[in-house]
């Protein structure tokens, strides 16, 4: 069958993905080792799966190796990308109305709460425990990192239960959230390393004045997706990440005076020293504009390094220093976690056969090729992140620092939400409300407190509390 291609939403769809002109051919040989588990993998031939992506490095890096499964299996595969917050108003959609249009979705941790009240998306442990569909030892389920496989649990208990109860998604690679700074830029003019909230604002500032680029770059769009990488890791860290979003009682927090502080410094910081375009920046935009050499610093995921250590796509590869998130008057830093990871929605028609794809995509040599042919940084695997190729591309950036910077973020990272499924509209609310600080039309104290007052509404509304 030919490759069919069309355009929807200004992304491709491509379907099936299978065909010459494609990718190489697999041989027999290639696929020896999946051929290894104890399972039959052709048990689904025929059936059909259409697999939801958001645009990402991971969705770049598993595209060229679909034929393999195709092959290996004789399920036929379309997918869908679309940009982060098309991509899930689009999967919100698609799993509320059970129509079951995606059959493995891209997900995490924090969207599962959304996801799994309603009972939109499966628990995959009875796919994991079925002999028929997965063999154990072959899979190795305990060569996930134990931190990601711990956040993609949830006991679905409103206000806690992380790390407990059913797995929802399988990850895919490992997030956390690091400071990359202009090293170059940092030596030639004599600036510091920040470790102080103050000091990143005085570096950006030094940054802005002697290089004449803007000295931080940040994520700014009033969505969720502004909230729980750089901004809320920092917030973690300038309370000594005794803070939460929500009290005991699940009432919002987000105008806590040490919230209110550490905002005002954050925006002030955006608005002084950051890009004009600040409030219209996604994730990628924000990850560009710092590859591209028009940013100092940037407080972001740590797997976007692959990017800027990129010398075919970057103009600053060999230029970059990583450091922790800047801590706060304890001197203690603090990352939240996150991790993109495969689940199956409860409405598809071919549940084994989105097992066999979620399972494939995230087996061993499958995550190992994705990582060394297509750059899946960082791995969820600790088998791919030894692996000597894997270390030798790593190892050198930052002359060393980003392992390095990795590894002790690791030792405390966690996810940084309280779990409730609503997080994302709430989410949206205390983005918008920075919005309204950036802009200059409320003070920080009172564009926080109406924000609680809204999220404590929504909360009541949807009878969470």
């Amino acid at each position: 069958m030919d490759l069919r291609r069309r355009q929807l939403a200004g992304l491709l769809l491509a379907a099936p993905v299978i065909g010459a002109g494609y990718a190489r051919a697999q041989d027999d040989e290639a696929l020896a080792y999946y051929r290894q588990a104890k399972i039959d993998w052709q048990q689904a031939k025929g059936q059909s799966l259409t697999i939801g992506l958001n645009k990402h490095p991971f969705t770049e890096s598993l595209l060229p190796l679909i034929p393999e499964f195709r092959k290996l299996t004789g399920i036929n595969v379309e997918y869908l990308i679309l940009p982060e917050a098309e991509y899930f108003t689009k999967l919100v959609a698609d799993l509320s109305q059970q129509r079951g249009e995606f059959s493995v979705i891209m997900t995490g941790p924090v969207r599962n709460w959304q996801y799994v009240t309603p009972g939109w998306i499966l628990p995959l442990d009875d796919f994991l425990n079925n002999p028929k569909l997965t063999d154990k030892s072959w899979y190795k389920l305990e060569d996930f990192y134990p931190a990601l496989i711990a956040a993609n649990r949830w006991n679905g208990k409103t206000g806690g239960g992380i790390g407990e109860g059913p797995i929802y998604s399988i990850p895919v690679l490992e997030e956390s959230y690091i400071l990359s700074y202009r090293k170059d830029i940092f030596d030639q003019y004599n600036i510091k390393v920040p470790t102080t909230l103050e000091e990143m604002a005085e570096a950006a500032r030094l940054v802005k004045k002697n290089a004449g680029i803007p000295g931080i770059v940040a994520r700014g769009t009033p969505s969720v997706a502004s909230m729980g990488t750089g901004f809320m890791s920092g917030l973690k860290s300038y309370t000594d990440s005794q803070w939460s979003e929500f009290d005991d009682k699940l009432n919002a927090n987000f105008h806590d005076p040490r919230s209110v502080k550490y905002t005002e410094a954050w925006i002030n910081m955006v608005r002084e020293s950051g890009p004009p375009n600040w409030a219209n920046m996604q994730w990628y935009d924000a990850m560009e504009a710092f590859t591209a050499g028009q940013a100092g610093m940037i407080v972001d995921a740590d797997f976007f390094a692959a990017n800027y250590e990129d010398p075919k796509k970057s103009k600053v590869a060999g230029k970059v220093g990583y450091a922790l998130i800047p801590a706060g008057p304890g001197g203690k830093p603090y990352s939240g976690l996150w991790t993109w990871a495969l689940g199956i929605s409860k409405a598809t028609r071919n549940k084994e056969a989105a097992w066999l794809f979620a399972q494939w995509a995230t087996a061993p040599r499958t995550l190992l090729n994705a990582t060394v042919g297509y750059r899946n940084y960082n791995p969820s695997r600790k088998s791919v992140t030894d692996d000597p190729r894997v270390q030798e591309i790593m190892g050198s950036w930052g002359g060393g620092s980003y392992l390095k910077t990795v590894a002790k973020n690791l030792e405390t990272a966690k996810v940084i939400w309280t779990p409730q499924p609503e997080r994302t509209r709430t989410g949206d609310i205390w983005a918008r409300a920075l919005h309204e600080i950036y802009y200059q039309r409320m003070s920080a104290a009172d564009a926080l407190k109406k924000a609680s007052l809204e999220t404590d509404k929504v909360l009541k509304e949807a009878g969470i509390k």
